[in-house]
């Protein structure tokens, strides 16, 4: 599970505000329109130019470049180096694998690489990249949301990935905050983790912040529980 894997290394060192995303065909496209919708900024590098193109029309709040990834003179004068993190999307294994150090070199802190090839994933993480993807693993989506949102961690997957358990923290700016616990859709609370004690809530105890709850639900509805948590 790479993408949680990620989630808790970012997570320690603060929430990731700008990544680099090298790629624009379909999968980077798809992690781009996610990170966006979350309020990440994008800066999206890629080298062909109908790709770049069509991904400047597409999408319209992300930094679209036609450049390589792999020239160290375009990493310095758009200061590659400051993003928060690189994710690389390229769709060619040995691409992402120079973009990637070359990355790091320029001061990325934190590597992901979507891999064409799964058995490449050693390669990678001796070359010093944090994160190796498998796409018949792990959706864009999941990628992003696991990264990307430090309140959320994923607990299990249950029925063949038709559920998951999931520990989300109320924020004080929650609708659902001080709300009885079954007014919350998409969702069965199992507990709440409140000031280090664990409670076992009836269906009118409220959510209140700061409260971790722990929920089953769902995947379609994860996105919608962190939006309303």
């Amino acid at each position: 599970a790479g993408a949680r894997a990620w989630s808790r290394m970012v997570s320690g060192a603060g929430p990731v505000r700008d990544v680099a995303l090298f790629g624009a065909g379909r999968v980077g496209t798809a992690i781009a329109r996610v990170l966006l919708d979350k309020g990440i900024g994008v800066r999206l590098i890629e080298h062909d130019a109908a790709r770049a193109q069509a991904a400047a029309a597409a999408l319209d709040r992300a930094r679209v470049y036609h450049a390589s990834g792999l020239d160290p003179e375009f990493l310095r004068r758009e200061r590659i180096g400051a993003a928060g993190a690189a994710v690389l999307a390229g769709g060619d294994d040995s691409r992402n694998l120079h973009a990637a150090v070359l990355a790091k070199v320029h001061g990325v802190g934190m590597t992901l690489t979507v891999l064409d090839d799964p058995a490449a994933a050693e390669v990678f993480e001796a070359a010093g990249v944090d994160v190796t993807i498998d796409p018949g693993d792990e959706t864009a989506e999941k990628m992003a949301r696991f990264t990307f949102d430090r309140r959320t961690r994923q607990l299990a997957m249950l029925e063949d990935d038709r559920f998951e358990v999931l520990d989300i923290t109320v924020r004080p700016d929650s609708r659902f905050a001080h709300r009885p616990v079954d007014t919350l859709p998409g969702a069965g609370v199992g507990a709440l983790v409140r000031d280090g004690e664990v409670v076992f809530p009836d269906g009118s105890d409220p959510l209140l912040p700061g409260d971790r709850v722990i929920v089953l639900t769902e995947p379609e509805h994860v996105l919608a529980l962190e939006r309303d948590l």
